[in-house]
């Protein structure tokens, strides 16, 4: 009796929100945002703040999470399109994707920036991960392509090796927890691309593991958004950072 009581109250609370929010401001949306996340925080569900050895962010796990992904993604902060919950965030397809409702940027301008840690499992062989950073909501924009031992640069859907600092092959992470920290800087219209195959707080920040400079970018880098795509692989969580990762001079 107690669970259908919270379970009607639930409902009845998120029909609420959702009629109110077409009359709020921006800040009343913030609000209603910030409450249904934590309607749906649990165990291994939910955001926290990061502030370690990289700086400072905002960390999303999934591994708790269940129910419905769309809403519970929405309310923090992402569009979700054929993803479900189970041990993180599952895709099987190119097609499974979640990005972020609005810029996430840790600097702005010219020069804008944007970083972010992943923690994945490869479910197969052939899986993938395409990071897509400074993206829009189309997925247009730079990014790395993970695959279980290599990552690549990407424009748009296109991918390619890394050049100006190659990846080096990893153990793979087929049904093995990896984790992985990316930055991409927008320069002169073009893409620095770079990361490190560890932990963001573990990685030393003034040499890149790999590295693509000056990667042309079809379209040019017009938004802020983080996206990714998640092809036979799980996401078990996510962290958008507001401090800039990357400390060596890039080539300009």
């Amino acid at each position: 009796m107690k669970f259908a009581k919270l379970f009607l109250f639930s409902t009845i609370l998120l029909s609420v929100m959702n009629c109110a929010e077409l009359f709020q401001s921006k800040k009343k949306k913030d609000n209603t945002n910030a409450l249904l996340a934590a309607l749906f925080v649990a165990p291994g569900c939910g955001s926290s703040a990061v502030s370690d050895a990289s700086g400072n962010g905002t960390r999303y796990t999934f591994t708790g999470c269940s129910g419905d992904v769309t809403t519970t993604l929405r309310a923090f902060g992402f569009t979700a399109n054929a993803v479900t919950f189970g041990g993180g965030l599952q895709g099987t397809s190119a097609g499974s994707t979640i990005v972020t409702n609005a810029s996430s940027l840790s600097a702005t301008g010219n020069d804008s920036k944007a970083g972010i840690e992943i923690t994945y499992i490869m479910n197969q062989a052939d899986s993938t991960v395409d990071a897509m950073i400074q993206t829009t909501p189309s997925f247009a924009g730079p990014g790395v392509q993970l695959s279980p031992t290599v990552a690549q640069w990407l424009d748009g859907a296109i991918a390619a090796p890394f050049l100006t600092t190659p990846s080096s092959p990893w153990s793979s992470s087929v049904g093995v927890p990896k984790t992985v920290c990316l930055e991409v800087h927008k320069e002169n219209s073009n893409g620095h691309i770079f990361g490190w195959s560890i932990p963001c707080n573990l990685a030393n920040r003034s040499t890149y593991e790999f590295e693509q400079e000056d990667a042309t970018i079809t379209g040019g880098i017009t938004d802020g958004r983080i996206g990714l795509k998640i092809n036979k692989a799980v996401i078990q969580s996510i962290t958008i950072y507001t401090s800039v990762l990357g400390l060596s001079n890039s080539i300009q």
